[in-house]
């Protein structure tokens, strides 16, 4: 039997798999808040030296929140998630799908939501902390670089 058709094997419930997945998520998360705040702060040292240095900066920064931190910390809190409720779970015998469909295949996240209880993902402290302060870093950025832009040339 080739793997692809393979049963999945059981899911263990594993406190240590939950753990070390939220650990990792606050230190994606501190590291991120780190390396932005320093961006950030070199981009306001930066101000009134250079258009380029000010517009590579800030699209530095925009990259570093659009294309590493949302998909970074959002995969790793569905990781979180996936154990975390898995360990709170009364239903031993559902069918729930693996940690890499759940992070990839939206469908089966809904099924295994639906299983395990999962209302919504977006609890509140995680909206401030995951959407909404990488939403105000990306207007901080993008007003530096209004700001450096609009102002006449020395």
């Amino acid at each position: 039997m080739d793997s692809i058709n393979a049963p999945n094997p059981p899911k263990e419930k594993s406190p240590v798999k939950w753990q070390v997945n939220e650990q990792l998520l606050q230190s994606y998360r501190n590291m991120f808040l780190s390396s932005q705040s320093f961006m950030l702060a070199v981009g306001a040292i930066a101000m009134g030296k250079s258009n380029l240095l000010m517009a590579l900066l800030t699209i530095i920064g925009l990259l570093m929140i659009w294309a590493v931190w949302f998909p970074i910390v959002r995969s790793r809190h569905l990781i979180v998630d996936y154990h975390k409720y898995q360990l709170n779970s009364t239903s031993p015998d559902a069918k729930i799908c693996t940690e890499t469909e759940y992070v990839h295949d939206m469908a089966k996240r809904k099924e295994t939501n639906a299983i395990l209880g999962i209302k919504h993902e977006f609890r509140p402290t995680r909206f401030k902390i995951d959407l909404c302060l990488p939403l105000l870093y990306s207007l901080i950025w993008i007003l530096l670089l209004a700001f450096q832009l609009s102002r006449p040339p020395a």
